[in-house]
């Protein structure tokens, strides 16, 4: 949560600010799936932000620019969250 906050004040916006939340559904280890996801649901639901799910495979390179474009096009799941754990 800190380092999301840090993330917002260096640009100048506010919690209240956020309208769209991407969150990465894995896959990824369950405590650490589970706490993100928790904490991108208390935001959306506060701020009554859209809350959209992608896979990391989703992204070519890791290019987290291209999630803007994947959600225009409708290739990203929004407001069905169902997290992939790994081991």
């Amino acid at each position: 949560m800190k380092l999301l906050l840090i993330f917002i004040k260096k640009r100048k916006k506010r919690i209240n600010d956020v309208n769209r939340i991407f969150v990465n559904l894995g896959p990824g280890k369950f405590t650490s799936l589970r706490i993100s996801l928790s904490i991108a649901k208390a935001i959306s639901f506060a701020n009554k932000a859209s809350l959209i799910g992608f896979k990391s495979e989703d992204l070519k390179n890791k290019n987290y620019k291209n999630l803007l474009k994947l959600h225009q096009k409708k290739l990203i799941i929004k407001d069905l969250i169902k997290p992939i754990y790994s081991s």
